[in-house]
């Protein structure tokens, strides 16, 4: 079915090439997305299915590349899995590799000229993002998948799609340290972040915040976007002992004077965030805890403003496909990378 699915959309999108060809100024700005658009919905539509399933079959060819050559070099599982049972820690370790974990707790020593605006977003995020959703009228889930459910709330202003999505997910065997880790961490984007073209640090903050610049791969007939912001990490400790502290990344775009929208990318504007906690089963006796013994429960939030004239229905069907996928894709990809390392609470 999944072949016959591909087929057709090839097909289609081989089909809509070809009518377009014939037509005077194919690839001219009327066949693209815009104000003044010639391709119909449904055109729109198959085009992008059809490049994203390319997208992806290239995205698979190269995963099982890095894994036969990752297999190839890698230690048994056997071993693994001994060294995991043996490195662990309860307590943030300062001297781990991992991006100086000094505890990354209060904002006090975070001061930089976007301070208050990330404090607001914090707060916001801390006071709603959290909030089940489930029952709510205004929220329809649209995916389900194992402990992964994807909420989203239908808005549109100017005909411009800006649908608040939410996803809740439990993940087994990492931290919400880990997790905003390496969701935070520019050295490890282009490990889990199949849709980004180039990205680069336009400035330091401070060691907790930095601002972005990034452009998006273009998806045929859609323009190109680039985003550009500011990119958090913190630790929220918990203000009542039988409630798990919060580790959180919080991305929100700004302006910046070296960075100006250019004629080439629609500028998208977003204000995203990764929330986790670390639930722990403790293991029986004295036995030290490992990584069976702990789950991460992560929201995650996303509303963008794509801008531009993509239509409705594209926008929609999008993220319905591509925000499940990067939560499975990016989560398997943390597990992987922390499967043998010490447990960094």
């Amino acid at each position: 079915i999944e072949i016959e699915r591909r087929k057709r959309a090839e097909d289609a999108y081989k089909a809509a090439l070809t009518e377009l060809k014939k037509k005077p100024h194919y690839g001219g700005p009327d066949y693209e997305e815009g104000p003044n658009s010639l391709i119909n919905e449904e055109e729109f539509f198959d085009a992008v299915e059809a490049a994203l399933d390319k997208h992806d079959q290239i995205e698979e060819q190269s995963q099982a590349e890095r894994s036969r050559a990752s297999r190839q070099i890698s230690l048994t599982p056997d071993t693994c899995s001994s060294i995991s049972t043996q490195k662990y820690l309860t307590k943030p370790h300062s001297q781990t590799s991992f991006l100086s974990s000094v505890d990354l707790i209060s904002a006090s020593d975070d001061v930089h000229r976007f301070s208050a605006q990330v404090e607001e977003m914090v707060q916001s995020h801390m006071n709603y993002s959290l909030q089940d959703v489930g029952g709510d009228a205004n929220w329809q889930l649209v995916v389900e998948e194992g402990d992964m459910k994807v909420y989203r709330r239908e808005v549109e202003e100017n005909g411009i799609v800006l649908d608040p999505l939410k996803a809740t997910h439990a993940v087994r065997g990492v931290t919400g340290h880990e997790v905003c880790h390496y969701f935070w961490g520019t050295a490890f984007r282009n490990d889990w972040e199949t849709t980004v073209e180039s990205f680069q640090v336009v400035e330091t903050l401070s060691d907790k915040a930095v601002i972005i610049h990034q452009t998006h791969k273009r998806v045929w007939p859609a323009s190109q976007r680039d985003v550009l912001y500011v990119s958090v990490i913190r630790k929220i400790l918990s203000t009542n002992e039988n409630d798990p502290d919060t580790w959180l990344v919080c991305n929100f775009s700004v302006d910046h004077d070296g960075y100006p929208p250019s004629a080439r990318c629609i500028r998208a504007k977003i204000n995203v965030a990764m929330i986790c906690q670390t639930l722990i089963s403790p293991p029986e006796g004295d036995k030290e805890i490992t990584r069976d013994n702990i789950l991460c429960k992560i929201t995650y939030v996303a509303n963008v403003n794509p801008g531009g004239w993509a239509p409705a229905s594209v926008l929609r069907a999008v993220a319905k496909r591509e925000y499940p996928k990067f939560l499975k894709r990016f989560t398997s990809y943390v597990q992987e990378k922390t499967s043998c390392e010490a447990i960094l609470f």
